[in-house]
Parts: C-alpha cells; sequence; structure tokens
C-alpha cells in the first residue's frame, strides 16, 4: 500500500502537471471504487470543474475543485494515479453494458508499456485538443488499480477535515515536532509497530516504513511502546524521518505496485534494510543476525533477533 512518500510524490506530481486543467468527462468501470455516491453523480459534480491544487493528508491524495469541492482518493493495495493520452475502445470480452468500454494509455514509454499501468477502472478527462498523432486520445487523469480496492469521494473543501475519510487522523509525520513525538508514543499503550501504523497516532507510516526504522533504531517491532526510553523514540523519530525522505528522493517504493503519474517506478525497494528480506543475513554492520518475519495486528513485520531489542514488561 502507498505510504507517506509514494503519496507525496503523486500529489506533487499532480500539482505540477495537471493543477490548472478542468475536468470535461468522468468515466469509471467499478461502483465500488466510489463512495456515498453513484457513478454518474459523481460526473455531475465534476464536470466542468478546475483542479486548483493538489495536496496530501496520511495517505490520502486531495484534489480540491473549483467551486468549493474536493475529490479524496485512497489508493490502498495497488492503486496508483496517472497522467497523459488515452483513447476509449470497445472491450470485445464485456459481459454487460457497463463495461462496454475501455481506456487505454497511448504513444510510447512505461504509461503504456509498464503492465502494472493496464489496470485502468477510472478515467478524468481534462481539456486538452485532441492530438493530430494520436486520433481519439485524450489527456486525461487515470486511476490504475489491480486488485479495485481503491476509493473515490468527493467532500466540500471548507469542511475537508471533517470528512469520513480524514476525520480524526493524527498528526502528519513531517511535521511534528521530535519532543512532540515522544510525548505522543508515550502516551499510548501498545506494540510499537501496531501503535506506528494507526493513522489515528500518526499519519502517513505503515508497513514498510516502520519495518525499517525499527530496524534502523534497533527496536523490536512487539516492545511495548509505554516501554521506551525517551532516547530510543528520538533515534526512532529520527529513523523514521530519514527512511521516508531517503525514499522520497528516490521516487518511493515499488516493490510492488506503486508508480508515479507518469507510470514510473520509483527506487526505494533497492534499499531495504529488512522489509521483505525474510531469512537473508542482517546488513547491520557486525551483526550475525538473521531476518525474521511475524505478523502484528494482522500485518507482517520483519526485524533482525539479534541487534533489535525487545522493550516489554518483566
Amino acid at each position: 500500500m502507498p505510504e507517506l512518500p509514494e503519496v507525496e510524490t503523486t500529489a506533487r506530481g499532480l500539482r505540477s502537471k495537471v493543477v490548472g486543467h478542468t475536468i470535461t468527462d468522468f468515466w469509471c468501470d467499478h461502483a465500488r471504487m466510489i463512495r456515498y455516491i453513484s457513478i454518474p453523480a459523481l460526473r455531475k459534480l465534476v464536470v466542468g470543474r478546475k483542479v486548483v491544487i493538489a495536496r496530501r493528508r496520511a495517505k490520502h491524495v486531495l484534489i480540491d475543485l473549483s467551486g468549493g469541492k474536493t475529490l479524496v482518493i485512497h489508493m490502498k493495495m495497488t492503486g496508483h494515479l496517472l497522467y497523459g493520452k488515452y483513447s476509449k475502445i470497445t472491450n470485445p470480452k464485456a459481459q454487460n453494458s457497463t463495461k462496454s468500454q475501455i481506456w487505454k494509455a497511448q504513444g510510447e514509454g512505461p504509461l503504456r508499456d509498464d503492465p502494472y499501468n493496464r489496470f485502468v477502472h477510472a478515467i478524468f478527462v481534462l481539456d486538452s485538443p485532441t492530438s493530430p498523432r494520436l486520433r481519439g486520445a485524450r489527456l486525461c487523469l487515470a486511476f490504475s488499480d489491480m486488485r479495485k480496492f481503491g476509493k473515490i469521494a468527493i467532500h466540500d473543501t471548507h469542511n475537508i477535515h471533517t470528512a469520513k475519510e480524514l476525520e480524526g487522523l493524527g498528526p502528519e509525520l513531517w511535521e511534528i515536532k521530535a519532543r512532540e513525538f515522544v510525548k505522543l508514543m508515550q502516551s499510548k499503550k501498545g506494540r510499537i509497530k501496531q501503535v506506528l501504523m494507526d493513522q489515528h497516532t500518526l499519519a502517513g507510516v505503515g508497513n514498510i516504513y516502520s519495518d525499517e526504522a525499527l530496524y534502523l533504531a534497533g527496536i523490536h517491532p512487539l516492545s511495548q511502546t509505554n516501554k521506551l526510553t525517551n532516547d530510543k523514540l528520538l533515534k526512532l523519530f529520527r529513523a523514521l524521518v530519514s527512511v521516508t525522505k531517503k525514499s522520497f528522493k528516490t521516487g518511493g517504493d515499488s516493490m510492488s505496485d506503486y508508480r508515479n503519474i507518469d507510470g514510473v517506478g520509483g527506487k526505494f525497494q533497492n534499499y531495504h534494510k529488512v522489509y521483505g528480506r525474510k531469512g537473508l543475513p542482517c546488513r547491520k554492520l557486525n551483526c550475525k543476525g538473521m531476518i525474521e518475519r511475524i505478523i502484528v495486528a494482522g500485518r507482517s513485520a520483519h526485524f533482525c533477533p539479534k541487534h533489535q531489542k525487545l522493550y516489554a514488561s518483566n
């Protein structure tokens, strides 16, 4: 699932290319992706509105539109937003009229050639003259999502903070101060891995970066949060900021499906110290441990049992 660096990469990409465009049409072939209203109702609300700004809140992409509306998009496990030229074609395998059309990227490059970019289930058509070289192609913002778990909602901009998706979210990792982080963690009870991934405690951190940060801080994922010292929590905070900013600089993590709006994957998966390395030697200097994997609150946790200390009640 895209986390803070990937969602921030997407939001900044949208700011650079989509802001200023007007939405001229909307299409979706999977009604469950649209929250609270129907596909035709969402189309009616967005067509004719200009994209004012794109931003991030936790793991959500927020796209503010003219007229006081905001799209809230959660990419979930396998979703990502793509910007480019698409053509609508007849789907010969369609079983019903709602799926009689599909959209395919045109031109050359990763947008079209990368298989992770072909699962397009929602399209925002943007104002742009039809390309003379690609007949019928239109400039679009597409939502590709292989497993179709992604969500699109629309709310009033002026009270977006009260929207169901955003209400009660914790502070942003890149905005909170070190001392505030320490105080926040000390106020929580539970296993540190689980606490870090709770978006109502701290916004933006998920499976990959909690694993990587706990590894760097030398903390076992099952450690009790209230048993960690101030120094350990400060070390953890610095590790979280470090790994998420390094990931952002490398374009995010594309170990799975994530791609940026140009359809290009990030490179942070090449720098993993622990995530996804079960059974491999620890990369910490002079550590002879082997990476293990356990399940914490339904999610995987990778760690080195040799140098990541367990802080728990006696």
